[in-house]
């Protein structure tokens, strides 16, 4: 090992001495010396080129892109200060007397179509009611001409003819006259106890519908004060641009102007515009200026007197059926 070592230390001059000392004659040679001087000059002023060139190009992408964000930001404010005046114009010309009077007139027309069509209905359900009440009344007609046939044929079966009844059937008829006229009382009495513990509870609910009808009018004349509140200032606003004259003829024609609901509780108020009482059986086609509530509360009205009728009616036949079967035993 040390062999090879020192053999290497001692031949390894005599190869690297001679390149050394030609490659220091090499570099020393004017061409070499020339050719080293253009790369250095040439790189040298490559490098002094490229960083003008970088130099130059970063300015002009500085100023570019300064120029293009004043730019996109001035077309961002423009659009922004376009879009806040759309809206403004839109809320001013929905704000205008005319097209507030316009939107009223339509509201209206919704309301008188709504109501016809409740109208109607209601005249359709009360034309079946009234149909099917006859058709009842004619089957209880019926029946209480079956039970009468009946009744005489049981009679003329045990003799008991018309007109020739003894002493005990009296009495015993009286009798039973008595016990069915007290039945019959207590039944109305218990009638008129329902009838009015019934009544209660309907004003009950009438008073409490009229509460919630007055808060919900308050409720919509304060929003109606409002939305007056605005027009007027956006009638100050554009005042200025217009005559005196057009403004009181303006003012004249916004207090003309009444909604569905200050209609209705002027009428609910004042009681004007109230159908006039008509008979439990017919039809009133003259309500159509009263409040709907009202009306509705009318016809209620009706259709538990009919109801009542048709009870008291049912009521009847069965205490007559009742004392026949007791006639019969």
């Amino acid at each position: 090992m040390n062999k090879t070592i020192k053999m290497i230390v001692n031949v390894l001059p005599v190869f690297l001495v001679p390149l050394i000392l030609e490659r220091k004659k090499f570099k020393a040679h004017p061409d070499v010396q020339k050719v080293t001087q253009t790369t250095v000059n040439t790189s040298k002023t490559v490098a002094h080129k490229t960083g003008q060139v970088a130099n130059s190009v970063k300015d002009s992408v500085v100023s570019g892109s300064s120029h293009l964000k004043s730019t996109i930001q001035t077309k961002k404010r423009r659009h922004d200060y376009n879009k806040v005046m759309k809206k403004e114009a839109e809320i001013q010309r929905y704000n205008r007397p005319e097209n507030v009077r316009a939107r009223g007139k339509e509201i209206a027309k919704e309301n008188r179509k709504e109501i016809d069509k409740l109208a109607k209905n209601l005249e359709k359900h009360i034309a079946e009611r009234h149909k099917d009440e006859d058709k009842a009344f004619d089957q209880r007609q019926k029946q209480m001409i079956k039970t009468m046939k009946k009744m005489q044929k049981y009679e003329e079966k045990v003799g008991h003819t018309p007109g020739q009844h003894d002493a005990k059937t009296e009495k015993r008829a009286e009798k039973i006259e008595k016990r069915n006229k007290k039945e019959v009382d207590k039944m109305n009495k218990n009638l008129k106890k329902h009838l009015k513990e019934r009544h209660k509870k309907e004003e009950k609910a009438a008073k409490a519908r009229e509460k919630a009808l007055k808060k919900n009018m308050k409720d919509m004349k304060k929003h109606e004060e409002k939305a007056e509140h605005a027009t007027d200032v956006v009638s100050t606003n554009n005042s200025v641009k217009h005559d005196n004259t057009v403004q009181s003829n303006d003012q004249q024609e916004k207090q003309r102007i009444t909604t569905l609901s200050e209609l209705q509780k002027t009428q609910s108020h004042t009681g004007e515009g109230q159908p006039t009482s008509s008979a439990p059986g017919q039809v009133e086609t003259t309500s159509d200026n009263a409040p709907l509530y009202e009306q509705h509360y009318q016809n209620m009205e009706r259709q538990v007197q009919d109801s009542d009728t048709l009870r008291q009616n049912q009521q009847l036949n069965d205490t007559s059926k009742k004392s026949m079967k007791k006639q019969g035993r």
